[in-house]
């Protein structure tokens, strides 16, 4: 009876004990690694006709978009210094990690080594052209010096501004993103690339900055 008790009071406590090693949340991190989940404030964001995923942090706001292209995973990247001190940015840090069905991991690829990508169109302005045209929000804001402002000519000037505003941040997001040291309240953007696994089903994009880890985590198609 003594030995049938023992047994029992054994499997009670084996059981007990993975009862609780199951239970344990496997989404344990360490302090210094911050998740995009929902509960974390992490949001969504369409910018440039691509959704983001977006953590924001009294020192940073990192936006991410993932998507394949050619041999690569492609992450859009965009950082933003909330704090009031400098950082130095380094992609080559960059990451992602898979997860299902087999884990492994994506190493980052110097825009050098990238072969077989279409170059986005050039911005620049045409060589030769020395004089810039006036631009319509240039004579509303001399007519709002000399007399009483023109609405429609301020509505269409700010209109006009915030274009050209979004088409040069759209222009940096489109080229590749370097390492640099990012100033106090400045954004930097780019696209990295990395290795690709065509069976990847769940990855993280694991992007170290300044001695946090921001974690995206991401189910390909």
């Amino acid at each position: 009876m003594s030995l049938l008790r023992n047994l029992c009071f054994l499997t009670a406590v084996c059981s007990a004990t993975f009862s609780f090693a199951s239970s344990v949340d496997k989404s344990i991190l360490p302090d210094n690694i911050v998740v995009c989940e929902s509960n974390a404030g992490c949001v969504n964001k369409t910018l440039f006709g691509r959704t983001y995923k977006v953590i924001t942090t009294p020192r940073f706001t990192v936006m991410v978009s993932v998507s394949r292209e050619g041999v690569y995973t492609r992450a859009d990247v965009s950082i933003t210094n909330n704090s009031g001190s400098p950082f130095s940015l380094t992609p080559d840090d960059f990451r992602v990690e898979v997860v299902t069905p087999k884990p492994k991991v994506l190493l980052f690829v110097p825009a050098a080594d990238l072969k077989d990508l279409v170059p986005s169109p050039s911005l620049e302005a045409a060589p030769g052209n020395a004089s810039q045209p006036t631009l319509p929000h240039q004579d509303a804001e001399a007519k709002f010096a000399t007399q009483t402002p023109d609405i429609d000519a301020l509505y269409t000037a700010a209109k006009q501004k915030a274009a050209e505003q979004e088409k040069t941040e759209k222009a940096a997001a489109d080229k590749p993103l370097l390492a640099a040291s990012i100033a106090p309240n400045e954004v930097t953007r780019g696209r990295v690339y990395f290795e690709r696994d065509k069976k990847a089903q769940l990855v993280n994009v694991m992007l170290p900055i300044a001695g946090l880890v921001f974690q995206f985590p991401y189910a390909l198609k």
